[in-house]
């Protein structure tokens, strides 16, 4: 028998968006009713905002500090906005301070910074030449790895734990011992508290359950969604929403791998009524597991192992083709 988990619901609103949310009718029993969590991306530390974090906080719901940057320098952490976050760390503490705040834990959201997102839209080719010249940069790669190591390490010594929250290649770049995507990105693998791996089906509408059903074997944490909200794409469009169906499914598949999972967004559950349906999930209901799709899944990625590990140890290639080839010019 499944137990529910521990659920946590992102929620990524200005002070205004969030007191509108927080006055919807029930949203604070119903959270209560389950035990939740919220992660409150932190787009800005008013005093508004404050004001909810203790509402919350007395109400026996956990907040844990989601920090968020400025879009103009890079809204999520990542190795090109370390002494950005590093800065926002330093505010975020003042801030609690003054306002006597309490805290679940403090995350940090690890995606390649704002502009270097951007970077992947339609002429994506174009940031080929960049992304080499990055994967080249070992050195200050390590030195910047070192220097988020350290924030986190800082973050722990005040006496918080820390979340990240992941794109789930990281678990492949790990088991292939490479960081050419890390190197690339800017999304190192960190010593966190817990990682959370985002495996929102919606980013994969035809295979989604299956990248969620091969990932979740590794996972610490499971991320899931998205329901609605977030930042918009370049293009304008919104993110896509998942249905009841397709979010039940996810829940599902992800309490049989983990007992912490992470729902994306708060926000947009209340929008599209699914907080009661959660509420009333049965946690042992039946579900197709997509075990066929999900090993080709698990196949491709160790094709991606390979592909990362030769590219991360080119000499370990090259040194025994030149002594084969010279052995054999010998003969």
């Amino acid at each position: 028998m499944q137990k529910a988990p521990k659920l946590t619901f992102f929620c990524e609103l200005t002070s205004e968006e969030l007191r509108k949310l927080f006055s919807t009718p029930g949203l604070i029993k119903q959270l209560q009713s389950i035990n939740a969590n919220i992660s409150m991306g932190l787009k800005d530390l008013s005093s508004e905002r404050a004001a909810i974090v203790r509402q919350l906080t007395r109400s026996g719901i956990p907040v844990t500090a989601w920090l968020l940057l400025p879009e103009d320098k890079g809204y999520w952490t990542s190795l090109d906005t370390v002494s950005e976050t590093v800065k926002m760390y330093c505010k975020f503490k003042e801030w609690t301070i003054q306002n006597k705040l309490h805290w679940a834990a403090v995350g940090l959201d690890i995606e390649p910074s704002k502009d270097r997102m951007q970077a992947f839209g339609e002429n994506w080719y174009k940031s080929i030449p960049s992304l080499l010249y990055r994967i080249s940069l070992t050195r200050k790669y390590s030195r910047l790895e070192n220097d988020l190591r350290a924030l986190i390490n800082n973050i722990r010594s005040d006496g918080y734990a820390v979340e990240t929250y992941n794109f789930p290649f990281i678990i492949d770049e790990e088991r292939a011992d490479s960081r050419v995507l890390a190197k690339a990105l800017g999304t190192p693998p960190l010593n966190s508290d817990r990682d959370v791996l985002m495996l929102y089906s919606s980013f994969f509408p035809s295979i989604g359950d299956a990248v969620l059903w091969s990932y979740a074997h590794q996972a610490e944490g499971i991320g899931i969604g998205s329901t609605g909200g977030g930042v918009e794409l370049d293009s304008g469009e919104p993110l896509a929403t998942l249905s009841w169906n397709d979010l039940r499914r996810d829940l599902l598949i992800a309490r049989s791998f983990s007992p912490n999972i992470y729902i994306f967004s708060l926000e947009g559950c209340v929008a599209n009524d699914y907080l009661d349906r959660i509420i009333k999930l049965d946690w042992n209901g039946f579900i197709q597991i997509p075990e066929k799709k999900g090993k080709i899944i698990s196949c491709l990625r160790s094709i991606l192992h390979t592909f990362l590990w030769i590219l991360s140890h080119p000499l370990e290639i090259i040194i025994p083709f030149l002594i084969i080839n010279q052995l054999s010019k010998k003969k």
